[in-house]
């Protein structure tokens, strides 16, 4: 048995996948996790694992269904919440209104009829997600998510006491788990990766960091950093915009690879005896014949903006980490999710259960191949020069801009 840091990739729906491989890496493989790092989905999974969440408890949660036989995971998806009139005010579609002049309608006239534009913009069920998507960066809410979320840090129990979870920081998250987790999110103002933990963000609600990093842009709204959530390595971050992590490394596993005692600092000591990547591999079909593609009667999800964006990011996350996918081969576990829609919440269950079964087949595949996993004769053993160009992606991954 095993003490092994992992590196869970985004992917959306397809992180289902990760559920699978776990059930076989801490069941049958009697594996324990050491450090955990996560992106959007894979976020979520290192959140539940740092909870101390069983598989079978990660199980039960995929299969949750609301009143109405459906899923929870589709209200994901949800439509953004009508706007303050104060909010409709400022945003930038009142401005733009404000600037559009009629020079037959007279300019009282014409500021009222404004405000009623915008305002029945903003708040018709049917227009609201043009609303959503123009003034916070994405056609839908994820509040339920938020919601979800924030319950499951409180279900259950931890070390044999009730999980309390939800309304801490991560400085708080880490005091009570002692888990070293770590979630990747995007700073669009800095341009920048965010690695959000117990030391670079101590006092960001840990409910908040992974919202933060499962927030596909355009699709999910932005995510502002609050005041009240504190500095990011000291740096003020306070009103800039986060979204997804895979916007800028989705399967960062340099940093726990990097042997650099500066990246250390900021990901903690590993007491760990090896680093295991999951990586969803869409090149690998699960073994299911439903079509995989969204035909929801009238859902916007149908629109070519969507579908064109759900592309740019399947495109945006795969290639962005090939370089160390190759370089690292030898530690990471392709998962198979080929067929699989990074927003298809709403997979019935006999897809959902293919693809958990194909996460556990390529689990066990794995460690069957690396029965050595974690002893010291263990061959997974990274050249100097593989060493140092891990130093290098990690030192880049963890600069800041100047004050």
């Amino acid at each position: 048995m095993a003490t092994l840091d992992l590196v869970f990739e985004g992917g959306g729906a397809k992180g289902m996948v990760f559920v699978g491989a776990l059930q076989e890496l801490f069941g049958p493989g009697g594996h324990k996790p050491g450090r955990l790092l996560g992106t959007s989905a894979g976020a979520i999974t290192a959140a539940l694992v740092a909870a101390g969440y069983s598989p079978s408890e990660m199980l039960a949660a995929l299969n949750e269904k609301d009143a109405a036989g459906k899923s929870v995971f589709e209200s994901f998806m949800g439509n953004p919440p009508a706007p303050t009139k104060a909010a409709v005010q400022a945003s930038s579609i009142r401005g733009f209104l404000k600037d559009l002049n009629f020079g037959f309608v007279p300019d009282m006239l014409e500021d009222k009829l404004d405000d009623q534009i915008a305002q029945w913009l903003a708040s018709n069920e049917k227009y609201n997600n043009v609303y959503s998507f123009v003034e916070e960066g994405g056609w839908f809410s994820a509040d339920a998510f938020v919601t979800w979320m924030a319950r499951k840090l409180d279900e259950g129990t931890f070390n044999g006491k009730p999980r309390n979870f939800s309304k801490m920081t991560m400085a708080q998250f880490f005091q009570a788990t002692k888990s070293e987790v770590s979630f990747i999110a995007s700073d669009t103002m800095w341009a920048r990766m965010l690695i959000l933990n117990h030391i670079t963000a101590p006092d960001l609600p840990v409910v908040w960091a992974v919202r933060m990093s499962m927030s596909i842009p355009l699709i999910w709204q932005e995510v502002v950093w609050q005041e009240a959530w504190g500095r990011y390595l000291n740096r003020n971050v306070a009103n800039h915009a986060i979204v997804d992590g895979g916007m800028l490394s989705n399967f960062p596993i340099s940093l726990f690879l990097a042997p650099d005692a500066n990246v250390a600092k900021f990901m903690g000591d590993s007491n760990s005896d090896a680093v295991v990547g999951l990586l969803i591999d869409d090149t690998q079909a699960i073994p299911f014949s439903e079509r995989s593609l969204i035909e929801y009667s009238g859902d916007v999800r149908q629109l070519k903006t969507i579908q064109r964006v759900e592309r740019l990011v399947n495109t945006m996350t795969l290639a962005h980490d090939a370089a160390s996918i190759e370089l690292f081969n030898d530690h990471i576990v392709r998962l198979p999710a080929g067929g699989v829609g990074i927003v298809e919440f709403d997979m019935s269950d006999d897809k959902r259960r293919a693809l958990l079964e194909a996460g556990r087949k390529a689990m066990h595949l794995y460690l069957a191949a690396n029965s050595s996993l974690g002893k010291p004769t263990r061959s997974l053993v990274e050249p100097t020069s593989a060493l140092q160009i891990a130093n290098e992606a990690a030192r880049e991954i963890l600069k800041t801009p100047e004050a």
